[in-house]
C-alpha cells in the first residue's frame, strides 16, 4: 500500500521538514527519495552541512519510505556513516530504501549523494509501525 498524495502532504506540511526546505521528489512502496538545499544556514565551523541537517534529512526520508505501507512510522535507532564532507553543492539527495519491512519494524538503508551523484553518507535506520493508519487527504 503506497499513499504518494498523503505522504507528499505530511512532507509538505511538516514544522521541520519545511524548516530545513526537504522537499520529497519520488517515493513507491517502501522507497523514498528526496533532497535539501546546502545554505550557509545549515553549515558547521568547517562550511560543510552540519551532520544534525544531514541526519535529520536521512532520518525524515527513511521514515517517508517506512510510511508507505499504511501506518505512521517512528523512529526506534538510527545510525549514519558521514563518508565526505557535504560542500560544493546546491542540493543534498537521500535515497531510503526497505531492507526488511516486519509486522512491526522495518529496517531502511539511506544513501545520501550531491550533485554530481557523489556518495556523502550511507546509513541504517530502524522504524516501529504505529496503530495509527495515515489518513487519505
Amino acid at each position: 500500500m503506497c499513499l504518494k498524495k498523503e505522504l507528499f502532504h505530511i512532507t509538505e506540511t511538516n514544522p521541520f521538514s519545511k524548516l530545513l526546505e526537504m522537499e520529497l521528489l519520488e517515493v513507491g512502496e517502501g522507497y523514498a527519495k528526496g533532497r535539501a538545499p546546502l545554505k550557509t544556514e545549515y553549515t558547521n565551523i568547517y562550511g560543510g552541512m552540519h551532520g544534525g541537517c544531514s541526519y535529520a534529512l536521512a532520518d525524515t526520508l527513511a521514515g517517508v519510505a517506512a510510511a508507505t505501507y499504511g501506518n505512521y512510522t517512528t523512529t526506534v535507532n538510527g545510525g549514519l556513516n558521514y563518508l565526505l564532507p557535504i560542500k560544493n553543492t546546491e542540493y543534498v539527495y537521500c535515497e531510503a530504501k526497505a531492507v526488511r519491512q516486519g509486522g512491526k519494524v522495518g529496517v531502511y538503508e539511506v544513501l545520501l549523494t550531491d550533485d554530481a551523484g557523489e556518495l556523502l553518507c550511507t546509513g541504517t535506520f530502524t522504524y516501529y509501525r504505529l496503530k495509527e493508519k495515515i489518513q487519505e487527504f
